[in-house]
């Protein structure tokens, strides 16, 4: 038998997961898109956009005035989307054994599982 050459678990959580994709916003326009806008209109996008960006900035300085750490939220953003990809595993895996022909909810409740996580 062959010894696991796995690395030890760190203290941070690693996970990463293979079904992820890099996310690809639908807001991402094409630079082949010619643009119709007029000057104006554009001059007008530019200032909506450096109105937006303040009060982002204003918003970001608050909740880092409250205590808030940007850090820690991408921390916390990792673990929901680890956390959410293990229950969608598992709700794989309950569908599974529910070829047995019981409810989902039947099978939360024999294998004494909170319907609500």
């Amino acid at each position: 038998m062959h010894k696991s050459s796995k690395p030890a678990a760190s203290t941070q959580s690693s996970f990463k997961s293979p079904v992820t994709k890099q996310f690809k916003s639908p807001l991402n326009r094409s630079s082949d898109t010619p643009c119709t806008c007029t000057e104006s209109q554009l001059q007008e996008q530019i200032e909506t956009l450096r109105k937006t960006l303040a009060k982002t900035e204003s918003e970001i300085e608050q909740l880092t005035a409250l205590g808030y750490k940007e850090k820690e939220l991408q921390e916390h953003i990792d673990k929901l989307h680890e956390y959410n990809e293990i229950k969608d595993v598992g709700q794989m895996l309950m569908g599974r054994i529910e070829a047995e022909g019981l409810q989902t909810k039947d099978l939360y409740e024999r294998y004494e599982l909170n319907f609500n996580d």
